[in-house]
């Protein structure tokens, strides 16, 4: 049996040939193990570019019915957008609908309000019908200037009377006498002066009082509005004594007569 036989090197010749004929030739020796390795690094070169190619793809695969659904949902998205969009729009149009509402309702009801304080604030004349003025607050000061005049100046005389805030009309007989405003009539009394006292609470700090001899037409507890007949002027004594108090306090009814506005 032979011994010590070698295998054989086979060695492979890569020959370079330039295109110029002065060139030369450049030989290269090549291993059949260097080809090997260059072959296997080759193929798992390949093998590597392959397994990365068919990973992108599957993973673009995955992704792409993802990237749909997102697409999808972004859709839906806007589209809820655009319908909020335009509920929001109706609502602003309600809300400012509504506020002018409100502000008309609310205007409304201050113009109730002031007319109604206006219906109960005895600013009427009291007769339904001409009359004169026997006394006023007026009438009260030309008579003690007048007095103080005839006196010679003396500054006593010139004082003016105290007495209580009163217009004393004069009309004719089946003149009526009437509310100068709406209320309640809280009593119906004698007068020692003038005879009869009606007394008319307004519910807002006045109180109008209507003194004369004519028989009364309203008892206490009655609602009169402005206008309502509270006696007709009768013979011997067609004078109406008319008062008003504000806040308990009696004021000089000439500062609130529309007739002297």
């Amino acid at each position: 049996m032979e011994s010590g036989k070698h295998k054989k090197r086979i060695t492979y010749t890569i020959m370079i040939i330039p295109d110029s004929p002065d060139g030369g030739t450049h030989p290269f020796y090549l291993k059949q193990k260097m080809i090997t390795t260059v072959l296997s690094l080759t193929a798992v070169i390949l093998a590597i570019s392959l397994g990365a190619a068919i990973f992108f793809w599957a993973s673009l695969k995955r992704v792409q019915p993802r990237e749909e659904e997102l697409q999808q949902q972004i859709a839906e998205l806007t589209e809820d957008n655009i319908q909020l969009e335009k509920d929001n729009l109706e609502l602003t149009e309600k809300v400012t609908i509504l506020s002018d509402t409100v502000a008309k309702n609310a205007e409304t009801q201050k113009e109730q309000e002031k007319e109604e304080e206006e219906k109960r604030t005895p600013t009427g004349f009291p007769l339904a019908g001409r009359a004169t003025i026997l006394q006023s607050s007026e009438t009260d000061a030309a008579l003690t200037a007048e007095a103080g005049d005839t006196e010679g100046g003396d500054g006593d005389a010139q004082e003016e009377t105290i007495q209580e805030p009163i217009v004393v009309f004069s009309a004719s007989v089946g003149t009526k006498v009437i509310a100068t405003a709406s209320g309640t009539v809280v009593s119906v009394e004698d007068d020692e002066v003038y005879g009869h006292r009606i007394t008319i609470d307004h519910g807002n700090g006045y109180m109008s009082i209507y003194r004369a001899a004519s028989d009364p037409r309203a008892a206490a507890g009655d609602e009169v509005e402005s206008g309502s007949e509270l006696y007709e002027m009768q013979i011997p004594d067609e004078r109406l004594g008319y008062q008003i108090t504000q806040d308990g306090t009696l004021i000089d009814p000439l500062d609130l007569l529309e007739v002297y506005g």
